[in-house]
């Protein structure tokens, strides 16, 4: 006897699960870049996937990116606020983590990109925001720009955290906060990376975040705390998130310490995905 598939297409599953009443509902959420399974987006109706997946919907137009979700689930879990603040943000692409801090009360927020018209149009007309586009971070005069920041998040690929945190540093006002979302597979020497570009190894995880742990620990911040996002990259990679507080008084904190902690989040994490 043939064993039933546990696979469907997920324009399928969307129908049956009544998450959209039509297939021309559902493969225009799709085609759209709205669903999510597993916390990764899937953007062709006909992708086949388990049938017991985790789907979600991205809510409309809430962001001008999936990104201003991934930086609202990192300051709910760290109790942060934007209200009133001065920020900056490293890696802005589109703007999703602009367009989060302007919707949640900052004052103003500095837009540094290596790109150029990237920007969403909505957050480009805002006289909230101060945009350097084409700009490399580790090329930057600090003094060019109008302010240090209060609150400094950043989301950069394809380069390490570690060749530009002393500058994320220095463009961070003392006793600023510094939220980094950190991606393992541009902290990982390209043979330790896994097929396609997807880290699934656990000791890998915990590889990138113990070496990045012990790398900040020579700079004149404190880690406040880790957490993953509920949200995966891209192609399906796990992310995590270090918060940090720019600081002349360095906390004592014991390396056992941040070893319990990050792999209480890796764990976290692995698991939160496997019962996605």
């Amino acid at each position: 006897m043939l064993k039933k598939s546990n696979r469907k297409k997920i324009i399928e599953i969307l129908l049956d699960k009544n998450i959209v009443s039509t297939e021309k509902e559902a493969q225009s959420l799709i085609m759209a870049g709205k669903v999510e399974v597993n916390g990764q987006a899937v953007e062709k109706p006909g992708t086949l996937i388990d049938i017991d997946s985790k789907i979600g919907i991205i809510p409309k137009n809430i962001y001008v990116s999936r990104g201003g979700l991934k930086i609202e689930g990192a300051f709910k879990d760290f109790g942060l606020s934007a209200a009133g603040k001065k920020a900056a943000d490293i890696g802005s692409s589109t703007g999703g983590f602009t367009d989060f801090l302007l919707k949640n009360g900052a004052d103003k927020v500095i837009d540094i990109d290596v790109g150029y018209g990237q920007l969403s149009w909505e957050l480009r007309k805002s006289p909230r925001t101060i945009i350097f586009e084409r700009t490399n971070l580790r090329n930057l005069d600090i003094k060019k720009l109008p302010y240090r920041s209060d609150i400094t998040v950043v989301d950069v690929s394809f380069i390490s955290i570690k060749k530009i945190l002393n500058k994320i540093l220095d463009l961070t006002k003392w006793k600023g906060k510094i939220l980094i979302l950190i991606k393992p597979q541009f902290e990982l020497k390209k043979s330790e990376v896994e097929s396609r570009g997807i880290i699934k190894n656990k000791k890998l995880h915990y590889k990138v975040l113990e070496e990045i742990t012990m790398f900040i620990e020579k700079f004149p911040v404190n880690i406040k705390g880790f957490t993953f996002s509920k949200i995966k990259g891209l192609k399906g990679n796990i992310e995590f998130w270090v918060f940090l507080i720019k600081s002349h008084k360095k906390e004592a904190e014991s390396i056992q310490k941040y070893d319990k902690i990050i792999k209480d989040v890796i764990d976290e994490a692995h698991f939160y995905y496997n019962q996605s």
